[in-house]
């Protein structure tokens, strides 16, 4: 549909579009290698020699498999312990300090030397996101959030800590406890709540089994008719962990019961916002007259470079193979985002869609009383 020049939040596209991944100023001389080819590398017969050049403190929060460690500034005094004769990737967290290295290697005739594009958190994004990353407000350690994809029902749980007081919170968890527990449990974290944006109807909900292993509290929104015991939340709640806090939005739209959960310069949208759509309103209690207000009045005020982490990737819902965008990225590009005026988006949201899935009575009924 053509898009109004009306200035509603969904069809004012800002001049300076972040992009959703950090990618610093391209460095001509130096070649680059992607995230995506680099984890297919990892993962072949003749993987190349990977150079963690971040420091000790940054490195604790996670690192590439296999890799060495050589902060960038002791690279002057101890490059010859690299191969010359090997292919070489040297990454950070971000991409501008390893192009740096990686010239200064070329310099000293290592011409097999790349540096990662984007780093190690453009990685963690694009390629693998169980490996834990931090944002560039929260360089110091202060932050921690790892990602769980679950490729079978391209679902997406997470897992927010406070590094200082080891307290932390899981958000929509998968039917299955143990990675959750294993996290945890290597990490040293106290998890002092289960969240659940909204009651699933694609999958069944995993809040039950990690309270049972963990006796963490379950929180949901005050609008769920859920018949276990848990705790409500409401617009402007804070769920606090250690030194940090999950600030509560309610979005109903998808369900009538959702919520967003906004940490810092991040957000945990569920369905609400997707990476390039929005979960149906045609199901359910769904209202796209709800989704609407939910997005214009809230989500797409926030500012641009607030970072989006869906429940959702992938083709079994139709989506992207990502785990993360920006506000200002989803406004320019997402279909949903894109109908140019309310009518265009209530049309968008109510014609054209598949049938109810078979399972989704089913699916909704066990979710609520476990």
């Amino acid at each position: 549909m053509p898009r109004t020049t009306d200035s509603s939040p969904m069809s004012a596209a800002p001049p300076d579009l972040p992009h959703p991944y950090v990618r610093p100023d391209r460095a001509g001389a130096v070649p680059l290698v992607g995230p995506v080819e680099l984890k297919a590398l990892l993962d072949g017969p003749d993987p190349p020699v990977v150079v963690d050049l971040r420091t000790a403190r940054e490195r604790a929060f996670g690192h590439l498999p296999h890799d060495r460690s050589l902060p960038l500034a002791e690279l002057p005094k101890r490059f010859e312990e690299l191969p010359r004769d090997r292919p070489l990737v040297a990454y950070c967290q971000f991409g501008s300090e390893a192009r740096r290295a990686v010239d200064f290697l070329r310099s000293r005739g290592f011409f097999l030397a790349a540096a990662l594009e984007g780093g190690i958190d453009e990685y963690a994004r694009l390629a693998d996101p169980e490996i834990p990353r931090y944002g560039s407000d929260v360089r110091d350690g202060t932050l921690w959030l790892r990602q769980f994809p679950r490729p079978d029902t391209g679902c997406l749980a997470y897992l927010v800590g406070d590094p200082e007081t080891a307290k932390a919170v899981v958000v929509d968890p998968g039917r299955d406890p143990s990675p959750y527990l294993r996290a945890l449990a290597d990490g040293g974290w106290q998890l002092v709540g289960i969240v659940e944006t909204h009651t699933h109807a694609d999958h069944l909900a995993g809040h039950s089994a990690l309270h049972e292993k963990t006796e963490a509290p379950i929180f949901l929104g005050h609008r769920s008719p859920a018949q276990y015991p848990h705790r409500p939340l409401a617009e402007g709640d804070a769920l606090p962990f250690g030194n940090d806090a999950i600030h509560v939005i309610e979005t109903p739209g998808h369900t009538r019961d959702h919520l967003t959960l906004r940490v810092r310069d991040k957000i945990f949208t569920g369905d609400t916002l997707l990476i390039g759509a929005c979960g149906r309103t045609d199901l359910g209690d769904g209202s796209p007259e709800l989704l609407y207000e939910s997005l214009t009045q809230k989500l797409l005020t926030l500012p641009d470079t607030t970072e989006v982490y869906p429940a959702h990737f992938g083709r079994r819902h139709a989506l992207v193979e990502r785990y993360c965008s920006t506000v200002g990225f989803e406004r320019a590009t997402n279909e949903a985002l894109r109908q140019g005026s309310r009518a265009a988006f209530l049309a968008y949201m109510t014609e054209g869609w598949p049938p109810k899935p078979t399972e989704f009575d089913r699916i909704v009924a066990e979710n609520l009383a476990l």
